[in-house]
């Protein structure tokens, strides 16, 4: 069940299951899943994360451990289908490990997985509580926004070479759920590379910029507006938390939340100080 959610707590996992992820999407959906003491070790950025730091690592993207994975001994490895691993998931299922990936891309993709990943841990019902929740609090995030317009975003992941957020994936739905139009929406590709040029001869009202560390202090989110600040076609900028809306996890009505809350800021009541705009040309 999805963390915060009342009910007695999940069962134990079955019986010998003895699960690897390698991703942290998975991880978490895991771990809302209520599956997490199935877990025998995770990916090495899942690793970082706190509710898995006590988990073995078997590596990132492009450095996944095969001796160390093999010798967990897991009766099945769950991945996110990338180009990157495709050797190294076909030399464990040559050793006989099951794995199991998936390509989750548009949000009925995401959704989907949870579906899978519950199914492969026998967490069918869970999965299908964590869907439902998930498609409740999207439609209340998306009538929260209605008749306030759409706003022009542009969500950066890449600076420097530059790419964004583009059409047709999960991000660019949460986006235009949370009350923005993805300005890259017409790209093919997840996250693009596109030149500075164009991105200005798109006219954003809105960047979202991701490339910043919340924890490195209360100046982080003015560095990223004195990067934009060199620019003058530059209207609004808002720092946004990394991955928050990005990855496939279980977060996705959190991040279409924190979308909606930059996109459309809420109004101040009356007598009470207004919200700090971030904008580029001064304080």
């Amino acid at each position: 069940m999805i963390a915060g959610a009342c009910g007695p707590g999940p069962a134990p996992p079955a019986p010998g299951l003895r699960v690897i992820s390698l991703a942290p999407s998975v991880s978490r959906v895991i771990a809302a899943l209520g599956a997490t003491k199935a877990l025998v070790a995770v990916d090495g950025f899942s690793h970082r994360l706190p509710e898995f730091a006590a988990l073995p690592s078997v590596g990132g993207l492009f450095n996944p451990d095969l001796e160390r994975t093999v010798e967990l001994d897991p009766t099945l490895v769950i991945a996110v289908r990338s180009a990157q691993q495709n050797a190294y998931l076909d030399q464990l299922r040559r050793r006989g490990v099951r794995v199991e990936a998936i390509d989750p891309y548009t949000l009925e993709e995401v959704l989907a997985s949870f579906g899978e990943i519950g199914a492969w841990l026998d967490r069918e019902a869970e999965a299908q509580q964590l869907v439902s929740e998930i498609r409740l609090g999207l439609a209340e995030v998306r009538e929260a926004v209605a008749g306030r317009g759409q706003v022009g975003v542009v969500l950066v992941v890449e600076r420097e070479p530059l790419y964004v957020a583009g059409g047709g994936s999960f991000v660019d739905a949460l986006i235009e759920i949370a009350g923005g139009r993805n300005l890259f929406g017409d790209l093919d590709a997840p996250f693009p590379r596109v030149g500075m040029e164009v991105l200005a001869s798109r006219a954003p009202e809105l960047i979202l910029d991701t490339l910043y560390d919340p924890e490195a202090g209360p100046a982080a989110p003015e560095q990223v507006v004195a990067y934009w600040r060199r620019f003058g076609w530059v209207r609004r900028v808002e720092p946004f938390p990394p991955g928050m809306a990005t990855l496939p996890g279980p977060e996705l009505v959190e991040g279409a939340r924190e979308l909606a809350a930059r996109i459309h800021p809420t109004r101040p009541e009356p007598g009470t100080a207004a919200p700090r705009a971030v904008a580029p040309g001064g304080a």
